[in-house]
């Protein structure tokens, strides 16, 4: 994706000086769009250190072990669009959460006989329900700076526009769950994890301190560094051993140590977590360094908005736009430009970026523009058979993809807002 941005970045850089325009100027126009690209990449590498850390001390096994036993096969696909939902809020990632809880649904459904498609479905609506709304999602951060908007106030507006598309979706896995041909089958999980980590509630504490700081709207970057702090006082409060507990004499794992030095808990933080082999599919992952490329996609994704207006690319949309925007209404218009961003970028950033620039004429309150932005670009990207936000997910969870066709949160989302927005209800 870098590459393939790369190379986009230097077409429009050599279109710009075929149509007469000198590389400083371009350099110029095209660096004033990152201007807000320092706290949201301060953000991004606080989400790494903080999913590194709550891989670490068996925050995320505690919370996945806990929930894993409402995976029945009556309940199984409500429950795992719910229980994927609950993680991706928490840790604000849709790769994350199906990396984690994803593998497990999928695991057990294969087990019980739950359709792939089916099961992939519920667990890429659940992921992507959290990265839609969770105060720790790079996208809604994203979209709460390019719109200049509160991410809090955002959050309670996703949160009204998203409770019946949730409810429909739950009741459609229900049915589908009641029909579907499953068998019982004991999912182990709270026994592997058993393993490594000495679960106990006190390892959910930097998950809730999230969650209830949320709730009295302090600031994003604070929250998340309160519970960097609680991990790692976890980590010392029990002499180092308390994350990880003695490793069974019969399993060796030379990288998955009791940490007792400040250093290793920086190592983590900085390089991500390595778990062992029977769960590294379910816990590996996190850092800050896994963030960068992240980072690099949203700098040179937001180099191509200055770039885009610069050339003129964007009034010939715009005028395009503003003439559907009489017969579909202004989301409606919102919907059929994301869906194109996404189709073409394929990616969730850039079509974020491109949707917000090429829509403001037709929704110029700020506003309305960053609940459309999340009901649109931030879940229709991952509808997109070819973008990242599809790819990867379906691919950690080794789900077909015509899973897509059964994620029904994201697809409900932006057809029952467009039907609410044509009948002018809000």
């Amino acid at each position: 994706m870098l590459i393939a941005l790369a190379i986009g970045f230097a077409l429009l850089m050599t279109c710009g000086k075929i149509r007469g325009f000198g590389f400083a100027e371009l350099f110029k126009v095209a660096g004033a769009g990152v201007t807000s690209v320092k706290n949201i990449a301060i953000v991004m590498l606080l989400v790494g250190a903080l999913t590194a850390l709550w891989r670490a001390t068996g925050t995320i096994a505690f919370i996945v072990s806990l929930a894993s036993g409402a995976l029945t096969p009556e309940l199984f696909l409500p429950g795992s669009f719910l229980l994927c939902a609950a993680i991706s809020i928490l840790t604000g990632t849709s790769v994350g959460t199906a990396a984690t809880m994803g593998v497990i649904c999928m695991t057990v459904g294969n087990a019980i006989g739950i359709d792939g498609a089916i099961c992939g479905g519920a667990i890429l609506s659940g992921a992507y329900f959290g990265d839609r709304c969770s105060p720790v999602s790079t996208s809604a951060l994203l979209v709460a700076e390019v719109t200049g908007t509160n991410l809090y106030d955002n959050i309670r507006e996703m949160i009204r526009t998203g409770w019946i598309p949730t409810v429909i979706a739950l009741a459609v896995y229900a049915i589908l769950g009641f029909f579907a041909d499953a068998q019982s089958a004991a999912a182990n999980v709270s026994g592997i994890f058993g393993k490594y980590f000495d679960l106990h509630w006190y390892m959910a504490l930097p998950a809730i301190s999230i969650l209830v700081l949320a709730l009295f709207r302090i600031n994003v970057k604070i929250n998340m560094l309160i519970s960097i702090a609680i991990s790692i006082a976890i980590y010392f409060i029990g002499g180092g051993t308390i994350g990880a507990v003695e490793i069974n004499s019969q399993v060796n794992h030379p990288h998955f140590t009791s940490i007792t030095h400040f250093p290793d808990i920086l190592k983590i933080m900085f390089f991500g977590f390595d778990a062992p082999e029977e769960i590294a599919a379910m816990l590996s992952g996190g850092g800050m360094l896994s963030m960068m490329k992240l980072i690099l996609v949203v700098i040179i994704s937001l180099t191509y908005a200055g770039l885009f207006k610069l050339l003129g690319i964007l009034e010939k949309m715009n005028l395009v736009i503003t003439r559907l925007a009489q017969k579909v209404s202004s989301f409606g218009c919102v919907t059929l430009t994301a869906i194109a961003t996404c189709a073409l970028a394929c990616n969730q950033t850039l079509s974020i970026v491109l949707t917000n620039d090429i829509c403001q004429g037709i929704m110029p309150n700020e506003k309305e523009r960053a609940i459309a932005l999340e009901n649109t670009s931030v879940i229709i990207a991952p509808l997109v058979p070819w973008t990242v936000a599809s790819l990867v997910p379906l691919g950690a969870i080794n789900a077909p993809t015509t899973s897509i066709l059964f994620a029904f949160f994201l697809i409900l989302t932006p057809a029952i807002q467009w039907i609410a927005s044509k009948k002018n209800i809000k």
